[in-house]
């Protein structure tokens, strides 16, 4: 190890202490000479910071990096001495931008576990490429905290499952990857989960993070977690949400969040419910717009409230077998849903497929298709009538009379060969004719307007 001082008295060897916190203190500084970190050398110093990392979590101390920059080429494993359940410490740096871990080397920096703490440092790779862990948390971390870190150049930046009741606050994550990554893969079993890839990360708050340059800001496969008061920019995903392989996640919140220069801002997958409330978002020019604000398949019930944006997006959202309350202001973005999809209280656009016989009855669409009292709406419909004649119809709809659900319908353009009619909030649609193949596998697309 680096930087040993010796001093023999009377036949017993004494180590003097060149650092600012004594022996018997309740924190020990990495450059202590029994193990021999030396800031701004360009030597590798994870053996010594190693060494002070065990002894630290066999005595019951904190650690302390001081100010400097120590280079890192082997993982610090805070799991050595006592496992992954049994591994609480305590990291300290001077201020964050001056207590600094760097590396070149394809490794997790810090690999943590149960109860940790680190803060007041940052943590990065020097390799032209993203690679690499800042912090790997391989199995299992609660009541852990994680604050003041600058994380730059690795592929992740914060990598784990089974996190619970943690806090990850005032980060600074940029050119990776992934800024958060709390996944669900593997197959250990869980204490309470032995089904395979069955994790989940729950009960987390993320408090001020700031990710740039990145493939994804936060990917979480997540209960009950809160993100608040973050940013993405530059990124392809801000936020993704998702339970894993055929499990879903439920309960999470995002508030005051920003996204700017981001291609999807909210990516959601295998959720049951998600709030998000006060959003910015921005978008792309109007010839390089970006792709969507929320991307959601089987995404349960997303509930939107207080959102701002700018400039130009491909879609407002894009929904498979997800209802979205709220409304998205997207600058051109359109709505791409399914039919198992709703879009309420915002730019509704709902679509179904639709098969009418040629015999003037009456048939109801979806009940999702139901309307609201003092609105109106465009529908459209599309498809082959009689086997070979083409159908682009297009109607307005006037529902006035919330209480009583009066609606009137009036013909915009194509050949007027289907009626519809309102009772109380149904639509109902016939082909005005008898005789003939009718139509068959047709689209109906319902948009409020108003």
């Amino acid at each position: 190890m680096k930087g040993y001082s010796t001093l023999f008295l009377l036949g017993t060897m004494t180590v003097a202490s060149t650092s600012a916190f004594a022996v018997d203190t309740s924190t020990v500084s990495i450059t202590d000479t029994r193990f021999g970190a030396v800031a701004n050398d360009n030597i590798d110093d994870a053996q010594a910071i190693q060494a002070a990392i065990n002894y630290a979590i066999t005595n019951n101390k904190s650690l302390y990096i001081p100010a400097g920059t120590f280079n890192v080429e082997s993982t610090l494993d805070f799991t050595q001495v006592s496992g992954s359940h049994r591994s609480k410490l305590k990291v300290t740096g001077e201020k964050r931008e001056l207590s600094k871990l760097v590396t070149s080397s394809n490794i997790s920096l810090l690999k943590v576990a149960h109860g940790v703490e680190v803060h007041n440092l940052t943590l990065t790779q020097n390799n032209a490429q993203p690679m690499g862990k800042a912090i790997d948390i391989p199995f299992a971390s609660y009541r852990s905290h994680f604050s003041k870190l600058d994380i730059a150049g690795f592929d992740k930046g914060i990598y784990g499952k089974w996190v619970i009741w943690s806090r990850f606050e005032d980060l600074f994550i940029m050119n990776v990857n992934s800024g958060i990554e709390l996944h669900g893969n593997g197959t250990d079993p869980a204490y309470w989960n032995t089904e395979p890839n069955g994790w989940f990360n729950n009960v987390n708050v993320f408090d001020n993070v700031y990710v740039e340059g990145a493939q994804t800001g936060l990917k979480l496969a997540a209960m009950g977690s809160n993100i608040v008061n973050s940013t993405v920019q530059n990124s392809n995903v801000g936020v993704e949400i998702y339970g894993p392989a055929d499990h879903y996640t439920w309960n999470n919140q995002i508030s005051n969040f920003y996204a700017e220069g981001v291609n999807t801002v909210f990516k959601v997958k295998n959720s049951r419910s998600l709030d998000i409330n006060g959003v910015f978002a921005q978008g792309g020019s109007s010839s390089n717009r970006k792709y969507a604000v929320i991307d959601a398949q089987n995404g349960g019930t997303i509930t939107l409230n207080g959102m701002t944006g700018q400039d130009w997006w491909q879609h407002s959202a894009v929904l498979k077998n997800t209802q979205l309350i709220g409304k998205v202001v997207a600058i051109g973005g359109t709505g791409n849903y399914d039919d198992n999809s709703t879009h309420t209280d915002g730019i509704t656009k709902q679509s179904a497929v639709i098969s009418l016989p040629a015999n003037r009855t009456w048939h109801p669409l979806p009940s999702k298709m139901a309307i609201q009292g003092n609105s109106s709406y465009r529908v459209t419909i599309s498809g082959i009538r009689d086997g070979y004649e083409p159908v682009l119809e297009e109607y307005a709809i006037y529902n006035f009379n919330g209480s009583s659900k009066l609606g009137k319908v009036s013909h915009i353009s194509g050949r007027q060969r289907i009626k519809f009619k309102i009772e109380s909030g149904q639509i109902y649609a016939q082909l005005d004719y008898v005789g003939g193949g009718g139509l068959s596998a047709g689209k109906i697309t319902l948009e409020k307007v108003h």
